[in-house]
């Protein structure tokens, strides 16, 4: 199994632009799937297959911030997931990344800062069966998701009302507004959702949306 990480990009010195991956992320996904391949994603060429994409967390979108890394990040952002819709290959948008998708999708978003552990509610029984849900998250972005496209499904939110995690199951895509690789231990709870969506998206005979 290979899964692809888009990095964040960040500016070290003036003009010189670096691509980065949080290393406990890639813990988090080979706790998950102990026999994967990860793949740093950083060109808009790369046709390499890949079995899952991830749009990680990091820099903000353009439309809020328009500076070089975030023109760069989008860049890198808007190809691998069109690459992945094509080829119907499950997506989990990670902060930015499922506001990204938020976005391109015509949500509301709006500049509100979430920093730090905040209560949260979910609201899909049926796809949460038999996990343990937590009562609190960890949240480090200044823009939330107040209203998604109808086509999506929220699967939580937070004390505000804002969209925490979200899915469609047809387009394979799943965004949520926490680091699951920022706890001092992996959740069992991040591990198990990620993996069912993984799952899910690819029996052939999940037909809802």
């Amino acid at each position: 199994m290979r899964i692809g990480i888009v990095p964040k990009i960040t500016e070290f010195f003036k003009n010189q632009y670096e691509c980065t991956v949080d290393i406990k992320l890639i813990d988090f996904f080979k706790k998950i799937f102990k026999k994967s391949e990860i793949l740093i994603l950083n060109q808009t060429t790369n046709n390499k297959r890949i079995d899952f994409l991830i749009l990680q967390g990091g820099n903000d979108l353009v439309f809020f911030n328009k500076n070089m890394k975030n023109i760069i990040r989008q860049k890198y952002n808007n190809y691998y997931f069109n690459l992945a819709q094509k080829n119907k290959i499950p997506t989990l948008g990670i902060c930015l990344g499922a506001q990204f998708i938020a976005k391109k999708y015509k949500a509301t978003l709006i500049n509100k800062k979430h920093v730090g552990k905040h209560k949260i509610l979910f609201s899909n029984v049926k796809f949460f069966k038999n996990i343990k849900l937590p009562s609190t998250t960890n949240s480090y972005h200044n823009y939330v998701i107040k209203k998604l496209d109808k086509r999506f499904i929220n699967l939580a939110f937070a004390q505000d009302k804002s969209i925490e995690a979200f899915i469609n199951f047809n387009k394979k895509i799943l965004g949520i507004m926490w680091h699951p690789e920022r706890f001092n231990k992996f959740r069992k709870f991040d591990k198990q959702m990620i993996k069912r969506f993984y799952d899910i998206s690819n029996t052939s005979s999940r037909t809802r949306e």
